[in-house]
């Protein structure tokens, strides 16, 4: 199994649970709509005008509620990638969007500090967002997406992904590995005697399993980090990444 890059770490935080050879394919991508945002913002900054910063407000607080509804990644979809014929660009997950949420929240100050005739505020705040956007672009790692990532662990909803080595000692006593991919993800490819028990009707599946342990993973730990959060069953076990049994052999 292929191990992942640093910016393809990135893109799991960001919400994206796919394989390295998808996140390559999506990854110029997915660099669209923040350098189109970066570059509108850079333009309000340089002409002084709110409405531009409102503007970008909007394309990015909107699609917080439309995760398939972004109009940049629809811009992209059906007018420039078929250009090329590119990969579509996936709905946002929850990270990403909580991301556009904190851009749209920073333009909002921008665009009021420059109606109050605040340009020194104007400009800090947009310095500053215009910093968070280049790392985004050049790197694909979000602040926003790893801030929420560190919420998640102060609330005690995180639940890191037990150590490989123990993993293996489990399996070698007899646990068993729960995959909460797609079926047809699974179909692909999966770790030899795994279950499919996909995260969409985990829940009510995982009330029906007899006593553990279990070892549940996916494509980068997401989903089965919230399949933990769901079934909440003490002989549940977050392995994580299914490739993380290989890379550490």
């Amino acid at each position: 199994m292929t191990t992942t890059t640093a910016s393809q770490r990135a893109l799991h935080q960001q919400g994206y649970d796919y394989t390295p050879a998808e996140l390559s394919e999506l990854s110029w991508g997915l660099r669209f709509t923040p350098a189109l945002c970066m570059a509108g913002a850079a333009i309000g900054l340089a002409t002084g005008q709110a409405w531009i910063h409102f503007t970008l407000a909007i394309l990015g607080i909107v699609p917080f509620w439309f995760p398939a509804s972004n109009p940049l990644d629809r811009f992209y979809n059906h007018l420039l990638r078929p250009m090329w014929d590119g990969v579509v660009l996936p709905p946002n997950p929850l990270p990403r969007r909580i991301a556009c949420l904190m851009g749209g929240a920073m333009n909002i100050g921008i665009g009021a500090a420059f109606s109050a005739g605040n340009p020194t505020l104007a400009y800090s705040l947009g310095a500053m967002l215009l910093g968070l956007q280049a790392i985004v672009i050049t790197t694909h790692f979000c602040v926003a997406s790893w801030m929420y990532e560190g919420l998640l662990r102060m609330l005690g909803r995180f639940t890191a992904p037990i150590d490989p080595a123990h993993a293996r000692e489990l399996v070698a006593d007899g646990a068993v590995l729960i995959d909460v991919r797609e079926p047809d993800e699974f179909a692909r490819g999966h770790l030899d005697g795994a279950i499919n028990l996909p995260l969409a009707s985990f829940t009510e599946r995982a009330q029906e399993l007899p006593g553990g342990p279990f070892l549940v993973y996916c494509q980068s730990g997401l989903r089965s980090q919230r399949a933990l959060q769901l079934a909440k069953r003490d002989d549940l076990f977050n392995l994580g990444a299914m490739d993380r049994l290989a890379r550490e052999k």
